[in-house]
């Protein structure tokens, strides 16, 4: 095999391999936005790339200007270079750009959540109520108090006193419930402290607390429930990365954070249909670009504008280049138009070593 046909083989080789992992990279760095039709576009590009760069070697061997081949490629090797930079970029910072979007998105859902339910213990339903039944409280442990006093023991005149307070503020006795007599044993006025106790309690919160209260009590200890569930944006992090399969392809998504989206979004409506006018909580946007993890703007923006680091943007935008370049400057070195045949002016007396040129 002559050297010329053997570095043209080299090149055709050279360019089959850059061409083949460029098409790879686009298939991958196209998927998110093209679905089942990046297998055909990176399949396009790959071909024009070839493509190109043997017409780059057709023209470069002719002698003919390299300015429209150029172009095109600069075109081509534009769609391609982005993809393949965006795949790169994905790849090696997927799991730092989770965690710190998930790590933040974390902060903002307990926010929201922890405002809310001091909106709601804020609320005059909840606050009036909690006031009643701290008053109650008080009452039913001056009786406790009173029935106990070693030196008043039984219930007498100043434990029915109490006993006539905790009725004012039922509206009323909620039982018949026999008062012991002074001289009553300790363990039938304990026992009839729990009863009464019991009764009084049951009575307050069947009778003396609205609808409302209840209903924000219930939302206030399902935010109790999903603080406690979502304390922890690494322990979410482990389990997302669980049941990932590619990052770009199978499972690019992290459905913690639409999880913590639409619980946050429907706690405030729930709040706000409680919360009096003018008092409605606002929650901060529960957003992050873990759903469009992949797509191509998302990888320019963090790597080239955030960057968070700036060796990986480095590597990755070289890796995506050369690629494309590689076999458009092994054209230009290894073949020329002067081997072609066209002898130089002053004859190929004193000329140097020709590089190869193939037709």
């Amino acid at each position: 095999m002559g050297g010329r046909s053997l570095y043209t083989l080299l090149y055709v080789a050279a360019t089959a391999i850059c061409v083949g992992i460029s098409v790879y990279l686009s298939y991958f760095g196209y998927y998110s936005h093209l679905q089942e039709l990046a297998g055909l576009f990176a399949v396009l590009l790959g071909i024009l790339l070839f493509g190109t760069d043997m017409l780059l070697r057709r023209f470069r061997l002719a002698g003919r200007s390299l300015v429209k081949p150029l172009l095109f490629f600069a075109v081509v090797a534009a769609f391609s270079g982005a993809s393949n930079y965006n795949f790169l970029y994905t790849n090696f910072m997927a799991d730092d750009l989770a965690e710190r979007v998930v790590t933040e998105q974390f902060a903002t859902f307990r926010s929201n959540l922890v405002e809310t339910r001091r909106a709601l213990q804020a609320s005059p339903a909840v606050a009036e109520v909690r006031q009643q039944r701290q008053a109650l409280e008080r009452a039913l442990e001056n009786l406790r108090v009173q029935v106990n006093d070693p030196l008043r023991p039984g219930c007498g005149e100043r434990c029915r006193s109490h006993v006539s307070t905790i009725y004012e503020r039922l509206g009323g006795p909620p039982t018949e419930l026999a008062i012991p007599a002074v001289d009553a044993s300790a363990e039938r006025t304990a026992r009839w402290y729990e009863n009464f106790r019991r009764a009084v309690v049951q009575d307050f919160e069947n009778g003396h607390i609205p609808e409302g209260y209840h209903r924000a009590r219930a939302l206030i200890a399902e935010i109790d429930e999903q603080l406690e569930r979502y304390d922890d944006p690494y322990e979410a992090l482990a389990e997302a990365r669980e049941r990932r399969g590619r990052a770009l392809v199978e499972d690019r998504d992290y459905a913690v954070i639409g999880e913590l989206r639409n619980r946050s979004q429907a706690v405030e409506r729930r709040a706000n249909a409680l919360l009096p006018a003018g008092s409605e909580v606002r929650h901060a946007a529960i957003t992050s670009d873990l759903d469009k993890l992949g797509e191509i703007p998302i990888s320019l923006r963090d790597g080239l504008i955030e960057r968070p680091n700036s060796g990986v943007t480095a590597i990755s935008l070289i890796l995506a280049v050369f690629v494309d370049i590689a076999p458009v400057l092994f054209a230009g070195v290894v073949f020329s138009p002067v081997a072609a045949g066209a002898a130089p002016a002053g004859g190929a007396e004193g000329r140097g070593p020709s590089r190869v040129a193939t037709r």
